[in-house]
């Protein structure tokens, strides 16, 4: 995995001589960690200072480790390098590329989806573009084959058609994948674990199923874990022996798990729109019905789907964005407001009177009258227990008194 040997931790500290190691899986017992110079996975626990400062650990970050025992497979992690990247959705750090999976049928392949997928893993990993891969090849025509690269190889996008089914295309795609941590991500159904187990059949990762008639497939892998294709299975495919690669099978995600950028910013995603919004009259334009506007002047240069799904998304993130503004505005009567200085101002739920604690004034009028009423008291040289009965029929009696 790229970056391996990096040496700043999380808080900027240089590590010495701390043997260093790959997270591939993060799960309740601890962390399953790769060490590359002895070639073996160990399961390790966090040492409780981390835990204490709170610092997270996930799958694909890169560690430093004590106690190391090769023979028990187990270690202690002293400390977290600095992260390249860190994915949301999926939870996974240092990421060198995605491979979006799609289907071209069963499930029928679909351009909002694809186009979705495409924005939020751009924002997710700035630094590479996504590239995308169509499964499922034996079930398509050399038509449906030539308008899927005719749309996005003039992008710049990298696009690969494979076959779990009949192998095909698999030695191109493994050749992607090498010196990389590389995710496949995609929804669900779509063929990504199939893929994995023809690139390394030892993986024996769990296959979904069809769950109706429109080629739906259920969620089959619920965690993201990272996996190593053996030199072995890469020489058979064509790639030199000495070459490493590291892949992570990443659950299906809906709708409401996608990223969106801001209104204006959602254009920058698309790259035929972009190259035109760079000249657009008007700095906040968002290229749905502006007169003046660039894009709209342009687009017959534009893919009529890729439009419709950028006008969907734009009016996606203009929905949210009124949501979150709205929501921020509405105070509710059960809370107060507490601060204000400098726009720090929090509200607060109020409690209910009976859990509600005292004014500072009350508790010096209560603490005052009762000082009264032991004076009284003395003054009147009661005895050390009183009728509290008689007291309570004569309420006012230590007034009068």
């Amino acid at each position: 995995m790229s970056g391996l040997s990096d040496s700043s931790t999380a808080s900027g500290e240089t590590v010495s001589n701390g043997t260093v190691g790959t997270v591939i899986r993060s799960h309740a017992g601890g962390y399953l960690v790769h060490q590359p110079e002895l070639d073996v996975n160990l399961l390790c626990q966090a040492r409780g200072r981390l835990k204490k400062e709170r610092v997270s650990i996930v799958t694909g970050d890169r560690v430093t480790l004590d106690e190391v025992d090769p023979e028990k497979e187990t270690g202690v992690i002293t400390s977290r390098l600095e992260r390249e990247n860190l994915l949301s959705r999926p939870l996974l750090a240092n990421v060198d590329q995605v491979i979006i999976v799609q289907a071209i049928h069963q499930p029928a392949w679909n351009a909002l989806v694809c186009d979705r997928y495409l924005v939020h893993f751009q924002l997710e990993v700035r630094d590479s573009l996504p590239i995308l891969c169509f499964n499922k090849s034996d079930l398509a025509s050399e038509d449906d084959k030539k308008t899927l690269r005719s749309i996005y190889e003039p992008l710049g996008y990298l696009v690969t058609i494979v076959s779990a089914a009949t192998g095909e295309g698999l030695d191109g795609l493994a050749n992607l994948l090498i010196s990389k941590a590389t995710v496949f991500a995609g929804p669900s159904g779509v063929g990504k674990s199939s893929l994995l187990n023809m690139l390394e059949p030892e993986l024996h990762l769990k296959i979904g199923v069809m769950d109706n008639e429109f080629g739906v497939g259920r969620h089959t892998t619920t965690y993201s874990e990272l996996y190593r294709i053996s030199k072995r299975q890469l020489k058979s495919l064509g790639v030199s022996e000495e070459s490493v690669a590291w892949v992570a099978d990443t659950p299906g995600f809906g709708l409401s798990e996608f990223k969106h950028p801001e209104p204006l910013d959602v254009v920058w995603q698309f790259p035929d729109l972009a190259k035109f919004a760079v000249d657009c009259k008007y700095s906040d334009c968002t290229h749905l019905v502006e007169q003046g506007c660039n894009v709209l002047a342009n687009l017959e240069q534009i893919d009529p789907i890729r439009f419709d799904n950028y006008t969907i998304m734009v009016k996606e993130s203009q929905s949210e964005k009124t949501i979150l503004r709205d929501t921020s505005k509405k105070v509710e009567s059960a809370v107060k407001t507490v601060g204000g200085r400098e726009g720090k101002a929090v509200h607060v739920p109020l409690l209910s009177g009976r859990y509600r604690s005292k004014a500072k004034n009350t508790e010096r009028q209560q603490l005052k009258r009762s000082a009264n009423f032991v004076d009284s008291e003395e003054d009147a040289g009661f005895d050390d227990e009183p009728d509290f009965d008689s007291l309570s029929d004569s309420p006012n009696q230590t007034e009068e008194t």
